[in-house]
């Protein structure tokens, strides 16, 4: 941690832009290695922040948006239409035109997106617009005997197996000066296994190769491993994808599409928490900290958290060690417990407790529950320190508030 930030106000998110350098071009030399013809996106919805959108589109990054607010927030940070890709069960009809007539990307995922194309295609007789699918399939089915959506299906795009895709697509071309120009494969995947995106890119060719498209990009989306080194990488997902592509598309025709999220920015992103008291129970310690649950993990699903510890006061070895210390958070719900050190040294007031590779999605998911918004803080490339967000307080709270 850079020693500018020992009398930072805890708790608050810091990002190392080395870090997020680095994911950028790992992903950046996996795309040029393997296809070349390619366009990186990154998904607004995951982290918002203004600072990381500006920052990454100086890296040559489109916004990959899902609804007129991330549209908005993209274009008023310099994104132009032509630079924005739009994925949405529930578009707005206005910023879906906006796009379609600058050229930007457009995935379809719903009957109405159909009427509309009819209609703008009507409204523009003289213009040839280039429209996306987005596919849903069932994974599972994929890849057999590989459980990777716990055989859920999906709830977004036109089925594939029931024939709801192939009308999409009957129904497209049909429509003067509306070509199907991609595909979308986003799928939400709980294993998120190299094997489970290559079937996903086979499935492209599959499709285009059974409806006679011409495609001029398949869209990946996101939702890979990253930032983590015991797990696969941007080079392992992209040889793999594109190993797959080349059984049906020429990179030198077809765009290659990919709208990472947390994969990107995990590995740069820390929140940084102190101890503030230790409670003594008979069955060990609670050790209650300014940072919580909300956020770390709001809807609950993990229950370990990677981190490491900074002590205030010389060696941990000079420290005795607890049977037990539960690590709590500073919210009033009992569940507000994130992990538990077992024979470790006693943690005391003015410790720092630094979640790593965490922050990805919820310095802009956490609930303004008790406590608002933490600061977010850069560790530029230089080593020097930026504030890219104030700790929200009441002030803002308030806005647009009326009593």
């Amino acid at each position: 941690m850079n020693v500018q930030t020992e009398n930072l106000q805890t708790p608050y998110y810091y990002i190392k832009e080395n870090a997020l350098l680095y994911d950028v071009k790992l992903l950046e030399n996996a795309l040029k290695e393997n296809w070349g013809n390619f366009i990186m996106s990154y998904s607004v919805k995951t982290n918002s922040l203004p600072w990381l959108l500006t920052w990454l589109k100086k890296q040559g990054f489109y916004a990959e948006v899902v609804s007129e607010m991330e549209y908005d927030l993209a274009c008023r940070l310099g994104y132009k239409d032509d630079e924005i890709v739009y994925n949405s069960p529930i578009k707005d009809r206005a910023v879906w035109e906006r796009i379609l007539l600058a050229g930007g990307y457009v995935n379809l995922d719903s009957s109405r997106e159909l009427e509309w194309a009819e209609e703008l295609a009507k409204t523009y007789p003289s213009r040839e617009f280039k429209i996306g699918l987005r596919v849903n399939c069932l994974l599972d089915s994929l890849i057999p005997g590989m459980e990777t959506s716990g055989g859920k299906r999906g709830r977004f795009g036109y089925c594939y197996e029931n024939g709801v895709l192939g009308d999409a697509i009957k129904r497209l071309k049909g429509i003067s000066g509306v070509k199907i120009a991609g595909l979308h494969l986003h799928t939400s995947t709980q294993s998120r296994t190299v094997e489970t995106f290559g079937a996903l890119a086979g499935m492209a060719v599959k499709i285009a190769d059974e409806y006679a498209l011409d495609l001029e990009y398949v869209d990946m989306g996101g939702g890979y491993f990253g930032g983590s080194p015991d797990m696969p990488s941007y080079p392992d997902y992209f040889g793999e994808i594109c190993s797959q592509l080349k059984t049906g598309f020429d990179p030198k025709k077809t765009k290659l599409i990919v709208e990472p999220g947390v994969s990107l920015i995990s590995r740069a992103t820390t929140l940084v928490s102190r101890v503030l008291e230790v409670k003594e129970v008979p069955e060990g310690s609670f050790i209650v900290t300014d940072s919580s649950r909300v956020y770390l993990n709001p809807m609950v699903t993990r229950h370990t958290y990677p981190h490491h510890i900074e002590y205030a006061e010389g060696e941990a070895s000079s420290r005795e060690s607890r049977a037990s210390q539960w690590v709590c958070g500073s919210t009033c719900m009992e569940h507000d417990k994130l992990f538990e050190l077992i024979d470790e040294p006693q943690l005391i007031p003015g410790d720092r407790i630094v979640y790593d590779r965490a922050g990805g999605y919820t310095m802009c998911l956490a609930p303004l529950f008790i406590h608002y918004f933490p600061a977010v803080w850069i560790e530029k490339e230089d080593g020097s320190l930026f504030q890219a967000r104030q700790e929200w307080t009441n002030e803002e709270y308030l806005q647009k508030n009326f009593w």
